[in-house]
């Protein structure tokens, strides 16, 4: 898990991040800035397809329904929110530390039509200051790579309703050895191994409920996103008066899978995980 002594990336440093490198992903991989999930290698599924596939993944796993309350921890521009509140009915409240990030997901919202039931705000995830108990589930896709670990979860857990869930995915290095913030130059991002997780839930005082190892769908995320590079480049470079190498450039250090030697075009050296997990209905079980 990420220790106390490890160096964190700031607020600024994730926000510079998504700042560059979300023109070219939006042109690229669309509005859902996370993994895409393919049945298999002759799965021809656009990106919209697979990204919107990912998120129904796990709202499946949220089990909320109308009237319910979601936390989107680390939200991006809201994509994900946009639907969950969209085919479930339930209230949808995202938080991201880039006011950005929060215009573009309230635009999101307006031109879905449900600005009233998806609401999205400048706070941190890891102290979001709600009230204990305020949300039934809490979903958080690939957000927590920027975030210390325990300190997420054991938000997550105080602002859960009790016997509400969080669902998460993570990512994971497929040689077995954890990366940290720090490691590199200008990282913004870490992974745990898969043999952490049940401490890590554990620890925040989680009931675990599943732990799955998703790569063999969402392992074709890099090539099909340099697919879409590739597509996109001319009108990317002609809008933003940047090259792409000069993106991909600023990306390596942060990226997990660009700064462990596998390009884009190469296998990932990272996994994909899906972690779930329940806060006890005792509300005096474990710490807060």
């Amino acid at each position: 898990m990420t220790s106390p002594s490890t160096p964190l990336p700031t607020s600024d440093q994730v926000t510079d991040y998504y700042s560059a490198l979300g023109p070219l992903l939006r042109m690229a991989w669309g509005d859902n800035l996370h993994f895409g999930y393919w049945e298999g290698g002759s799965d021809r599924s656009s990106p919209q397809e697979a990204t919107d596939r990912f998120t129904d993944v796990l709202m499946e796993r949220l089990g909320v329904a109308a009237g319910e309350r979601v936390l989107d921890a680390g939200c991006g521009i809201g994509s994900p929110a946009v639907r969950v509140a969209s085919l479930t009915g339930a209230e949808v409240w995202g938080v991201t530390i880039s006011q950005q990030q929060v215009d573009q997901a309230v635009e999101l919202a307006e031109r879905a039509g449900l600005s009233g039931r998806v609401r999205f705000a400048l706070r941190d995830a890891m102290a979001t200051g709600y009230e204990d108990g305020s949300f039934d589930a809490v979903l958080a896709f690939e957000s927590i790579v920027h975030m210390d670990r325990p300190r997420a979860l054991r938000e997550w857990k105080r602002v859960l309703k009790p016997g509400g869930r969080i669902v998460l995915t993570d990512t994971f290095p497929l040689d077995g050895a954890a990366r940290r913030p720090g490691d590199t130059v200008g990282d913004v991002a870490s992974m745990a191994t898969l043999e952490e997780y049940p401490r890590l839930l554990a620890d925040a005082g989680l009931e675990p409920v599943e732990l799955t190892d998703v790569t063999e769908h969402t392992k074709f995320t890099f090539t099909r996103v340099l697919d879409g590079i590739l597509r996109c480049r001319k009108d990317f470079e002609r809008e933003h008066g940047m090259t792409v190498e000069e993106v991909l450039d600023a990306m390596k250090p942060a990226h997990p899978q660009a700064s462990q030697g596998a390009g884009f075009g190469a296998p990932p050296q990272v996994g994909c995980l899906i972690a779930v997990a329940r806060k006890p209905a005792s509300t005096d079980a474990g710490p807060r």
